[in-house]
């Protein structure tokens, strides 16, 4: 009987047993473990970021007033007794009127009211006429000229009752008030020229405001602990209706500037511009802002929220992931979150949020935190359980910030900017402050700048 000999050798058929199973066994340990997934998210397109925060104006009152009872003063010291001496309207008539008493001032109805007591003599050829008392009463309106003048209107507005209504000289009888009313232009004439001119000694107004406009633009120093600056940049002149009331006559010319607090060194002084027209406005505007800037790198915020995120698992649907590295830097209007992961998801990832400042608590934060549109659609595809993970509150929980100690020492030093602060020799700045808003929130590559101004009044005072 014919023998079947088998050509194997007994080796390769234990080598074939061995690889099949092997194979087996690491099929079985494939099984076991899950797969780590590993995706790489674009960074997004650069888009520029604003250079200069919202600049708001403030408005600084040159406030300039005089009783009634000073200007009555000044006009008793200028104005002498002679008013008048010379012909009537009457033929062959003169008349002499002299100042009997003190010129009385009333400021009202943005007027000024003039009562001038008075005795006046009449005279015809050889003949006169005993002194008759009266009152003289004017109105004057003051205005400012395009060449910064205070320049005055008088109108004669007429007698008091006390004067006779008619008076006897020698062979004729006349009417004295007409005779007085008859005369009072070249009256009105003088005072004009009197009271104007020692009006615009009272106010010189170009000299003052050109003084206040040059000084404005040297940094002022508020605080030495600090190195705290007001910087204040003029750019244009108000001038306000003129104001007489209440027995108060008061020019009011506002200087419209930005002003803002600058810690560190002295800022440089901005190039003084010539002294600009005075631009007529209404009511006046006595609000005083002065901006308050707090800048937030990117690198100051990290090294707070870091230690918080770094290393920490973030669990979501029985999966997790640990965050290796976190990176903030401004793409336009929104900040952008990096983030680089492993465990269940290992890759790089983007997140976009709109950085906001709550005025009210002081608290900087993040709004609107979301994978960016590259970062959603790779995690669509393979991961989206890691779309709807804690990782996204759990950042935004850890990027708030509380400014208040900051802005309560802002508030402090402009507080100082505004209580007494010398301009020039014999200038001051003085005021209140009354608010703290908010005006502008800035996104840069390597910040955030927060904005705030501080609201109050403020006036230039001269001494």
């Amino acid at each position: 009987m014919p023998v079947t000999v088998n050509s194997s050798h007994p080796s390769k058929r234990i080598s074939s047993l061995l690889a099949t199973a092997a194979l087996a066994l690491t099929l079985v340990s494939c099984a076991g473990t899950p797969r780590v997934s590993s995706l790489l998210a674009e960074r997004p397109r650069d888009v520029g970021c604003r250079t200069e925060l919202k600049s708001e104006l403030s408005s600084i009152n040159v406030a300039i007033s005089a009783s009634a009872g000073e200007l009555s003063d000044m006009l008793n010291r200028l104005i002498g007794k002679e008013l008048y001496k010379g012909a009537t309207k009457t033929s062959g008539v003169s008349a002499s009127i002299l100042r009997n008493g003190p010129i009385v001032v009333r400021a009202a109805d943005n007027f000024l009211y003039l009562s001038i007591p008075i005795s006046m003599r009449l005279s015809y050829g050889i003949f006169e006429s005993p002194a008759a008392a009266t009152t003289l009463k004017f109105k004057l309106s003051p205005k400012i000229t395009p060449d910064w003048k205070l320049n005055v209107e008088v109108y004669y507005t007429g007698l008091s009752e006390s004067l006779v209504q008619e008076m006897g000289i020698g062979p004729i009888s006349i009417k004295p008030r007409s005779i007085v009313d008859g005369i009072t232009n070249p009256v009105q004439r003088t005072l004009s020229e009197l009271i104007g001119a020692k009006l615009n000694e009272k106010f010189p107004l170009k000299a003052q405001l050109a003084k206040v406009w040059n000084s404005a633009y040297k940094p002022i120093l508020l605080d030495k602990k600090y190195n705290a600056w007001l910087k204040l940049t003029p750019r244009e002149l108000l001038l306000y209706p003129l104001s007489a009331q209440n027995n108060q006559l008061k020019l009011s010319v506002g200087l419209r500037s930005f002003a803002e607090l600058v810690v560190g060194p002295e800022p440089l002084p901005s190039k003084v511009a010539p002294l600009p027209n005075l631009t007529l406005v209404g009511a006046p505007d006595n609000s005083f802002r002065i901006a308050l800037n707090t800048d937030l790198f990117y690198k100051d915020i990290l090294a707070i929220a870091s230690p918080l995120l770094l290393g920490k698992e973030l669990g979501s649907d029985g999966k997790s992931v640990v965050l290796k590295e976190l990176e903030l830097y401004g793409n336009g209007e929104r900040l952008v979150v990096r983030v680089v992961t492993t465990g269940s998801l290992e890759g790089v990832f983007y997140l976009a949020c709109k950085p906001v400042f709550n005025p009210l608590t002081n608290v900087f934060s993040v709004e609107d935190l979301d994978f960016d549109m590259q970062s959603k659609s790779i995690l669509l595809q393979s991961a989206d359980w890691f779309l709807h993970g804690t990782i996204r509150n759990a950042i935004k929980e850890k990027l708030n910030m509380d400014l208040s100690p900051r802005l309560a020492q802002a508030r402090e030093m402009a507080g100082k900017a505004v209580a007494r602060v010398s301009l020039a020799d014999n200038v001051f700045l003085a005021g209140n402050v009354k608010s703290l808003k908010l005006n502008d929130v800035m996104v840069q590559k390597d910040k955030i700048s927060i904005q705030v101004y501080t609201e109050g009044e403020s006036a230039i005072l001269f001494h």
